[in-house]
């Protein structure tokens, strides 16, 4: 939860603090994508939290998470999401992701690193 709390609340406002924010996303979804389970991820629906970064919303996904092999699970996932880029996101649509081998909450959508 620490990160989440850094990412989207608290502490410093201003460009630093968006920019800190959009970069610590960055690399926790690079880490998990390098690190991480093979998954899929349901995108049952979504809300706009009502949060901003750099213009940006963040966006409250709730998912149906399947682990290859295993049984499916909730998590509700947070991202920053441009409000242009997040029709690529629509609830129904099933996306490959990468699962925190730590904590299954926390996932990156995509199959491998992208820095």
């Amino acid at each position: 939860m620490g990160l989440l709390k850094s990412m989207f609340g608290g502490g410093a406002g201003g460009a630093l603090a968006d920019r800190d924010s959009l970069q610590g996303q960055a690399h926790e979804f690079n880490r998990i994508l390098t690190v991480g389970r093979p998954g899929r991820a349901l995108i049952r629906g979504h809300v706009d939290a009502g949060e901003r970064v750099a213009g940006n919303p963040v966006w409250v996904f709730d998912l149906e998470v399947t682990p290859d092999g295993a049984a499916p699970y909730p998590v509700q996932h947070r991202e920053i999401v441009s409000t242009m880029a997040v029709g690529s996101y629509p609830d129904g649509k099933s996306l490959a992701c990468r699962i925190d081998p730590v904590d299954p909450q926390k996932v990156a959508f995509g199959e491998k690193p992208f820095m």
